[in-house]
């Protein structure tokens, strides 16, 4: 080949170089935003189709173009802060609450023979009473306040830490408890701080992720009872056939417990990160 030819030649490498850029850019995450945006809108067109011919009883489906304007008159009129915080308050309250016990509960029945056998039977007993049939007990003992929807979201996060914790220390391999003997780890306090916590972090987180969701369930479905805060506004709305603020209150919850979910998994990543 000429020295000409060469020269008008275009480098090789820029092109395939640019290519693998792309594919690795797409790849990590291009591609899942692309057909997530694809998929909401594909939703919201749907939604309006609806609304336009009427698939739903008329004035029981708002127009989603419609929701800007409603989330602005809910801040306008002062409901929407004071909702949000309020739910806030027992939100966290019962997470906490449920949460610790939960964990504390499944560890002490997972790794103590007497307490498991004492406490098996009651619960076969009380795990399948859902939590909203607690309400009426929570009204009784708390009356209509925020200890009282805290009660009943507490209950319902127990028993998804309870579970998630028992399972996992159930599942640890008993080698280690052998290796920790072998080390000096005899006390039950020494094992459960070198071995059992340790080998049962990545089941007990997924139970407290799994207890951040079920929270906000059992938190709007006890404050349509009427305790204040979103639960309570999005009756008040549906009540004067306000669907449109209904559905704000809605995204709203949506939005704040996408928030909290990735606060914890980047508190899940910091903690496993001697995970490969």
């Amino acid at each position: 080949m000429s020295v000409a030819k060469e020269a008008s030649l275009p480098p090789a490498a820029a092109p395939a170089s640019d290519g693998v850029w792309l594919d690795a850019l797409w790849r990590r995450g291009l591609e899942r935003m692309v057909y997530g945006v694809a998929g909401l809108v594909l939703f919201i067109g749907v939604w309006r189709l609806a609304y336009v011919y009427g698939w739903a009883p008329r004035g029981t489906l708002p127009d989603p173009f419609s929701l800007p304007s409603a989330l602005f008159q809910e801040i306008e009129a002062g409901r929407l802060w004071p909702a949000a915080q309020s739910s806030l308050v027992h939100y966290f309250w019962g997470l906490g609450i449920g949460t610790i016990l939960g964990i504390g509960f499944g560890l002490a029945a997972a790794t103590i023979h007497r307490f498991d056998l004492l406490q098996a039977y009651l619960v076969r007993l009380l795990r399948p009473i859902p939590p909203l049939a607690w309400v009426v007990f929570a009204i009784a003992w708390f009356k209509v306040s925020h200890a009282g929807a805290a009660f009943v979201i507490a209950i319902g996060v127990f028993w998804l830490n309870y579970f998630a914790t028992y399972s996992a220390v159930r599942s640890v391999d008993p080698r280690y408890y052998e290796l920790a003997a072998a080390f000096g780890h005899h006390s039950y306090f020494s094992r459960a701080w070198t071995v059992v916590l340790p080998a049962i972090s990545p089941g007990l987180l997924s139970g407290v992720r799994a207890g951040i969701g079920q929270a906000w369930m059992t938190l709007i479905a006890a404050e349509l009872l009427g305790v204040p805060g979103m639960g309570q506004e999005m009756n008040a709305a549906a009540g004067v056939g306000a669907y449109d603020a209904v559905v704000v209150y809605m995204l709203i919850i949506s939005v704040v417990y996408t928030l909290c979910d990735m606060l914890f998994l980047t508190f899940n990543k910091w903690v496993l990160q001697w995970q490969p």
